[in-house]
């Protein structure tokens, strides 16, 4: 509508948001299969999640990358209207602290290596 001011939803602190949480199988390059059976000793895995919005107090990230989430350090998906998202798209709080490494484009695989210059490893 004409005039209607559009819900924006804001991380603040040291929040942050993440959608498109990554919860599907995974085969890594060596034929390892990661299961998605999130929540049984199977999935206890981490997660990449591409970031949507940070607050003001997080200054080493920016919406749009990839994040490496320790397994279970964000919330339960939750949907809400944003005219940047998508209808029905979950949003994440994901844990500032327990992010793990970043990359520019969503990584094919949960073989994080060193040498892989698109990824930045936090030490």
């Amino acid at each position: 509508m004409i005039g209607q001011k559009m819900s924006r939803l804001r991380a603040i602190g040291d929040r942050v948001l993440c959608v498109d949480g990554d919860f599907g199988n995974k085969t890594t390059k060596h034929g390892i299969i990661i299961k998605s059976t999130i929540g049984t000793s199977e999935g206890t895995t981490p997660r990449w999640f591409k970031v949507f919005e940070v607050g003001p107090d997080v200054d080493w990230i920016k919406a749009g990358e990839w994040v490496y989430v320790e397994y279970g350090r964000w919330s339960e998906g939750f949907t809400c209207k944003d005219d940047r998202l998508e209808e029905g798209q979950k949003v994440w709080l994901v844990e500032n602290k327990a992010c793990m490494a970043t990359a520019e484009e969503k990584p094919e695989t949960y073989n994080i290596s060193t040498t892989d210059k698109s990824i930045t490893p936090f030490s």
